[in-house]
């Protein structure tokens, strides 16, 4: 059950694990985009002065490791969307712009990788936005176009750039929907994973838990008392335990019925973990016995502890309800003992718990 619930888990997407991923997912694009405009440059088609080159450059990976930085510091987790995709598409839009202004021949195999932005902003942004997108990006390539025009329409054919606008549109406007498709299917994907991750743990709730008082049930005190024993093997960290029966429980079913019974069960469980110390473990073993499991306590230390549930218990009373006056319990602690079997420990609180009923039960005993 335990490996259901994590792997379940590790199916719900983790918002700070998809960040960092989609960050790098950007840079990585945006790094293949500039080794594309440097190859272009090499060739002698990319027309544009070594020092503006070099600004352009610069700016972008500045803003590109600033963004990767705040991704990867938490900051933006605050906001309503932690990725920050609208902007990174629209600063996208402007880089590959400016990239395909200065690039004649081959400008529509420069912005070719804005369509990968695109796709990977998808998981994020919804279809509307992404419609968006692709339109405010066509618009972005005819602004540029008209601009490259202006400038150097001697050396440019209007058909040829006016069709390479066209496809660009039409394959901006097909990732979008596609785009938007996608992420319907991650909202939905992760919202089932959501479900199921709380259903295991429903699931698993009711596997350890007791029906009638919410306590552990028998199985998982076995399952922490095992743990527990490897600690102290491993670690030497000690933990006793404490053997609880309520004194005359069969007098109260037979005299009151089995509904004053479960209500006195269940009035002891909440009266117990009112008083509980964090990291302690109790639940019940059946019937009118319980345990309670005290991690880094010695002998002492738990005989104390049952000496004050004890006095704690006996002062509530049920005849005001139509119940009994009260109902007094006795104790059986006993301390780990270095190597002892979960058997061994709890056989030593159960000689301690039948020393206190022998001897007048209403006390705590050690075996």
């Amino acid at each position: 059950m335990n490996s259901e619930l994590r792997q379940a888990e590790h199916l719900t997407f983790n918002e700070t694990r998809l960040l960092k991923r989609h960050g790098r997912s950007a840079v990585a694009i945006m790094a293949m985009h500039t080794l594309l405009c440097m190859v272009y440059y090499r060739m002698g088609e990319f027309r544009i002065s070594p020092e503006w080159g070099t600004v352009l450059l610069v700016g972008v990976w500045v803003t590109m490791s600033g963004y990767l930085l705040l991704l990867g510091s938490g900051l933006t987790l605050r906001f309503r969307e932690p990725s920050l995709s609208l902007p990174l598409i629209i600063y996208c839009i402007v880089v590959f712009a400016v990239s395909g202004y200065y690039v004649d021949e081959f400008r529509l195999s420069v912005v070719t990788l804005f369509f990968a932005i695109l796709l990977l902003v998808s998981f994020k942004l919804s279809g509307k936005v992404m419609v968006g997108v692709a339109m405010l990006s066509s618009a972005a390539y005819a602004i540029m176009l008209w601009l490259a025009l202006d400038d150097r329409w001697v050396q440019l054919s209007f058909s040829v750039e006016a069709l390479q606008w066209l496809v660009f549109t039409m394959i901006s406007i097909s990732f979008a929907i596609t785009g938007g498709s996608i992420n319907r299917l991650r909202n939905d994907l992760s919202d089932k994973n959501r479900e199921l991750a709380k259903g295991l743990e429903q699931v698993r709730e009711m596997a350890i838990r007791d029906d009638l008082t919410g306590l552990f049930n028998r199985r998982h005190l076995l399952e922490i008392l095992d743990r527990q024993k490897a600690l102290a093997d491993r670690k030497r960290v000690p933990f006793s335990v404490c053997y609880v029966d309520l004194d005359h429980f069969k007098q109260i079913n037979d005299r009151f019925g089995h509904e004053w019974g479960d209500r006195v069960l269940r009035r002891f469980s909440q009266v117990v973990l009112a008083d509980m110390r964090d990291g302690d473990y109790f639940g019940r073993l059946g019937g009118e016995e319980f345990l309670l499991i005290l991690p880094q306590s010695d002998e002492e230390g738990a005989l104390l502890v049952a000496e004050r549930l004890r006095k704690r218990w006996r002062e509530e009373q049920f005849v005001q309800e139509g119940g009994p006056v009260s109902v007094s319990l006795s104790v059986g602690v006993a301390a780990y003992r270095d190597k002892e079997s979960i058997d061994d420990i709890l056989n030593r609180a159960d000689r301690g718990l039948y020393k206190a009923k022998s001897s007048g039960r209403n006390q705590s005993q050690v075996a």
